[in-house]
């Protein structure tokens, strides 16, 4: 299973794409990272739970204009949060605490995995209105909205297996050592338009935040 999933995600980075100029309508990009939970069981986002989970990343993106790019994107990986310690042994009442986690008196920890497939929009800094077009340093922003599936890895009934739809937004910058060939970070969050990936329920919707690092080359 392992080796599948490693398979699948190299092949969801192989395609990913980069659209950077009207001479260059499209790239292939490399990218892996970390992705973080927030919602009812905690919250990874801070330095202090800071619980991550690896992830890869892949974009198909393509040139419309000087300021504009549209594309989709894709993602895998795990996704969860580990309570901390004093926490996890602070007893809760029995409805709040995970079926799965026979003998805990805490609240549960999650471990799942989260595959995303999305359509997005990005708008391009350096688009000769803002920053020149031919900056070596070109920084974006993006939004977009995407649709997950969740599998429960633990088996221990801490995620509710399914699909679930979301609504992302994030930045990002490239770097170009020459014509062609560049390296970046970006920076993604999800808003899940559900309160239900997690088994506790609290009208507080769940979200994620990916950090990835990345290589490319433009094409075409």
């Amino acid at each position: 299973m392992k080796n599948y999933l490693f398979a699948l995600g190299l092949f969801f980075i192989t395609i990913s794409t980069f659209a950077q100029t009207k001479n260059n309508k499209l790239g292939i990009t490399i990218g892996g990272g970390s992705q973080k939970y927030n919602g009812d069981l905690g919250n990874g986002f801070t330095f202090k739970n800071n619980t991550s989970y690896g992830s890869v990343n892949a974009n198909v993106n393509y040139y419309i204009c000087n300021s504009f790019d549209i594309g989709l994107f894709s993602s895998i990986g795990d996704y969860g949060f580990c309570q901390p310690e004093g926490k996890a042994k602070t007893e809760i009442a029995i409805d709040d605490r995970c079926a799965g986690c026979l003998g805990r008196v805490g609240i549960g920890n999650l471990s799942s995995r989260l595959t995303t497939g999305g359509v997005l929009l990005k708008y391009k800094i350096t688009n000769g209105y803002l920053l020149s077009e031919t900056a070596k340093l070109k920084p974006y922003v993006f939004f977009g909205a995407a649709a997950n599936s969740i599998t429960d890895i633990m088996r221990m009934q801490c995620v509710n297996p399914g699909n679930y739809f979301s609504l992302n937004a994030g930045a990002g910058v490239k770097y170009y050592v020459s014509d062609r060939i560049n390296f970046g970070y970006n920076l993604s969050f999800g808003y899940f338009t559900s309160d239900h990936l997690d088994y506790k329920m609290s009208r507080r919707n769940d979200m994620n935040i990916q950090n990835t690092l990345f290589v490319g080359i433009d094409l075409f």
